[in-house]
């Protein structure tokens, strides 16, 4: 028998139609399709106070995303809506959710409550070692590549003896070794990396059923935002959490997948029907965010992608808008000085700083606009720079702290065990590692050992195991502030920075007393017993906080790749080197990711709230190896993401938008630079006065007299390609014939001009 639920109370709304019927679906499976800026999150905090106002003990609702800063907003949002009774909601990223349940059950496993987390940088530092203990040199088989390996098949929840049984990997692979090593390595020191915080707690429930009916009985109600950037274990993960009640609600947008280079699979949003057929479908598709031009031109470019769930966003409250700009320029960094000037324009205008974005492909691309925005005095930040806790002073401190939670820690041992300098070198740590190997101990246990000698080293070591054991004992008693406060002091680590006494020093000080600060004001989410146990929240929170940190507040221009954009909004975006090869990448035809960079190419125009400039270059350097001293540059065509767009809701450099195959229009970008530079060599020749070209809408037009020209005097005479000079804008391209119209791409702008304009003219030979 069905559940009756209250209507949904007046402080929940207002909501449209289809946010109000996910809001208030509660049994059963869900399925909530929910567009680009069509208000998810406001759906999926509503639905969770909905939950609690219909009665549903907080307890046993678990709402999982993926990033930090989503589940704050999120949890904060609830709280807003809820008051105090969402204080026991788990609302939380899918590894911080594993992470708390593996410090409740990893005994399980063979592990203890204290596991250490290893990040990227422990990782990295563990397989150099194992490299070097297997006589391999660490720079012909970087350890980077073995990680990225790794880390592909535990994203699919395959093990090296599944990869071996299968034959997908070959006994002789150095790869099997090195896995199997570095497995070791982490069960001995008693860690576990990212990828095993979810893998592990799949393992636990599939082989110890008591241990997930436990949590089954817990979360009766299960809530997944962002589903289409599931991998293979959330996946597994949310199946056996719901197996039984199946009230699993997820929230995505298949046309917004583009993690599948970190193992994310879209066949989970596309195949939930199949997974719970009796799964209700709701379509979230009124977007709140862009004005319609650019939904016209973001939904014209995903429409091209075959594998997809058929949607059009559209928009009640922001009809028309701005046209989309396209601007095209000769060269890479031309077009960084163009987007900086058109930011400075724009800033002089009134636009703030924090409002626009500059979005790209890949990291490699902000070199050339951070230069330029420095020249043009265009204050931005890059993100995906060194988050905070990477930063060296950082690390040192934090694993200082591991060390103290956990005595099998090896990395943090490693780290910090000559860190200030103590006298310990590379000798020592060799005939350490010597006799924790032979003994199957930690290295902190076999150093204790080793202490017991009088000579220089045994001292050392004596020093060092006897400042973490006083340490460990303050673990028991205090918070982690004054304990890291203590950490600092005790190791002369500040000491070892004060006396340094340059900028930099005095800056990784700054960067320390944020740390404490982070660390006074730290509440865990549920809470702590005894303080070690609070301890161990704080090193999670600590190793397991995203970059998300990173996106600036406000008062700069935010430079960013489409990646990290995702689940931001700007009024003004600019998304640049809109070009083959790098938007789509040149990797992406031959891993078959086409359609992922076409939805990331969607995902980079949604971020745009007002305005939206898309820029292009002609021609890009060319490095020749064998010949570096060479200096040339090779054609660019346009990306081909930018073909097949609606033209009415375009202006400026539109490319060849008449092309409608994929094959014209590859010839079309090439025969349109072939012609544009014949006539760019025709004009020069035939020009009697020199004149500065054309800069934006506000300059001055261009001279007549400039040119040779000739009378339109048929219909026939206005065709597409064909060059005409207008008077009052300039010289321009005929795009499209619609009578009595033709479409004009101008330098600077695009227009629609009668074809009876007396002002129009036809550039002769």
């Amino acid at each position: 028998m069905s559940k009756t639920y209250p209507p949904l109370p007046d402080e929940l709304g207002p909501l449209n139609p289809e946010q109000g019927a996910a809001v208030t679906h509660v049994d059963g499976p869900l399925l909530i399709l929910a567009g680009a800026g069509s208000g998810k999150t406001r759906v999926l905090t509503h639905r969770i106070a909905y939950m609690v106002h219909a009665g549903i003990d907080p307890m046993n609702i678990l709402a999982v995303t993926f990033t930090n800063k989503a589940a704050h907003e999120m949890k904060e949002r609830v709280s807003q809506l809820t008051g105090p009774r969402g204080a026991k909601l788990w609302v939380s990223t899918f590894h911080a959710s594993c992470c708390r349940i593996l410090r409740i059950d990893a005994e399980h496993l063979g592990y203890t409550r204290r596991f250490a987390i290893y990040d990227d940088d422990d990782q990295l530092r563990l397989l150099r070692q194992i490299l070097v203990d297997q006589g391999q040199d660490p720079k012909m088989n970087p350890p980077s590549a073995i990680l990225s390996k790794i880390d592909h098949y535990k994203n699919r929840m395959d093990t090296v003896d599944e990869l071996l049984r299968d034959h997908r990997l070959r006994p002789t692979d150095p790869l099997a070794k090195l896995w199997r090593a570095y497995e070791e390595a982490l069960r001995a020191s008693d860690a576990m990396d990212f990828n095993d915080l979810i893998n592990k707690v799949v393992e636990l429930f599939e082989h110890h059923p008591e241990v997930l009916n436990k949590w089954v009985d817990r979360f009766h109600y299960v809530m997944v935002d962002e589903y289409q950037d599931t991998n293979a274990a959330q996946y597994k993960l949310l199946k056996l959490l719901t197996a039984k009640r199946r009230n699993l609600a997820v929230v995505g947008d298949d046309d917004q997948s583009i993690y599948g280079f970190r193992g994310a699979d879209i066949r989970n949003i596309l195949d939930f029907k199949q997974d719970f057929p009796e799964a209700t479908t709701v379509r979230m598709e009124r977007n709140y965010r862009c004005t319609e031009r650019i939904l016209e031109l973001a939904n014209a470019v995903v429409a091209k992608n075959g594998d997809r769930i058929v949607k059009r966003l559209f928009t009640e409250d922001k009809k028309g808008g701005s046209r989309v700009t396209f601007r095209n320029f000769d060269e890479p960094r031309e077009e960084a000085r163009g987007v900086a000037i058109a930011i400075r324009q724009l800033h002089d205008r009134g636009t703030a700083w924090g409002d626009i974005a500059v979005i790209y492909r890949t990291n490699a691309t902000s070199l050339p606009f951070e230069l330029a925005f420095r020249d043009a005095a265009v204050p931005h930040k890059v993100v995906g720079g060194r988050p905070f806790y990477s930063r060296r002073e950082i690390r040192d401190a934090v694993s200082y702290v591991r060390l103290v939670a956990n005595p099998a820690d090896d990395a943090a041992f490693l780290r910090i065990v000559n860190v200030p300098p103590r006298g310990i070198g590379t000798t020592t740590l060799t005939k350490l590692r010597a006799v924790a190997t032979e003994r199957g101990e930690p290295l902190l246990k076999a150093a204790r050992s080793m202490a017991m000698g009088q000579d220089r080293v045994g001292k050392a070591l004596a020093g060092f195991v006897k400042m973490i054991d006083q340490m460990a004992d303050a673990a028991q008693v205090e918070r982690p502030a004054p304990l890291i406060h203590r950490v600092l002091e005790s190791t002369g680590y500040l000491e070892m920075l004060r006396d340094d006494g340059d900028a930099e020093a005095q800056a990784r000080v700054d960067n320390l007393n944020q740390l404490l600060r982070f660390a006074t004001d730290f509440e865990p989410e549920e809470v702590a017993g005894t303080p070690i146990e609070l301890l161990h929240a704080w090193l999670d929170k600590a190793t397991l906080v995203g970059n998300d940190e990173e996106i600036p507040e406000g008062g700069v221009v935010t430079m960013m790749t489409v990646h990290n954009a995702k689940g931001l909004e700007y009024p003004v975006v600019f998304v640049v080197h809109v070009v083959e090869g790098q938007f789509p990448h040149s990797r992406a035809e031959a891993e078959g990711g086409v359609e992922e960079e076409r939805r990331l190419a969607y995902v980079a125009f949604t971020r745009a709230k007002d305005r939206l400039v898309i820029t292009r270059h002609k021609r890009s350097p060319r490095f020749d190896p064998r010949n570096p001293n060479a200096v040339g540059s090779e054609p660019v065509a346009a990306s081909r993401f930018l073909y097949g767009i609606p033209l009415d809701a375009c202006d400026g450099d539109v490319p060849e938008l008449e092309a409608k195959t994929e094959e014209a229009a590859q010839l079309a970008r090439v025969t349109r630079t072939v012609e544009e530079d014949k006539l760019s060599a025709f004009v020069t020749m035939r020009r009697r006065a020199a004149a500065p070209p054309r800069q934006d809408d506000e300059g001055e037009p261009a001279p007549v007299d400039m040119y040779r020209t000739r009378p339109v005097e048929s219909a026939e005479d206005l065709s597409v390609g064909v060059r005409v000079l207008c008077e009052g804008i300039g010289t321009g391209t005929i795009r499209q014939v619609s009578p009595p119209r033709v479409w004009i791409a101008f330098k600077g702008r695009t227009e629609w001009i009668q074809m009876a304009d007396h002002r129009l003219q036809i550039l002769s030979d």
